[in-house]
């Protein structure tokens, strides 16, 4: 006999640059650990798109759990000086 189903846990990431873009998707993520690796890859992904087009770039990205709940938040901020 099988046991009950473990429901994995759904986490969101939202983002805010000036405009906030609200994850309604998810991720199906394991641990804290995967949460955590998974919001640096997001976040780094999203500076380094930013930063192309822009000399200064701020952005907040909050990983929410199923509840609501902050899990993680990242603030990135980055300028950009050419001489």
């Amino acid at each position: 006999m099988l046991g009950p189903e473990r429901v994995l846990p759904r986490f969101y990431f939202d983002i805010h640059d000036g405009a906030t873009i609200r994850d309604e998707i998810g991720r199906v993520l394991t641990s804290r650990e995967e949460v955590r690796r998974e919001a640096l890859k997001v976040a780094l992904k999203l500076l380094a798109a930013e930063a192309e087009d822009a000399r200064e770039t701020a952005l907040v990205l909050t990983v929410r759990d199923e509840a609501g709940g902050v899990s993680l938040r990242i603030r990135v901020v980055s300028q950009v000086e050419e001489h």
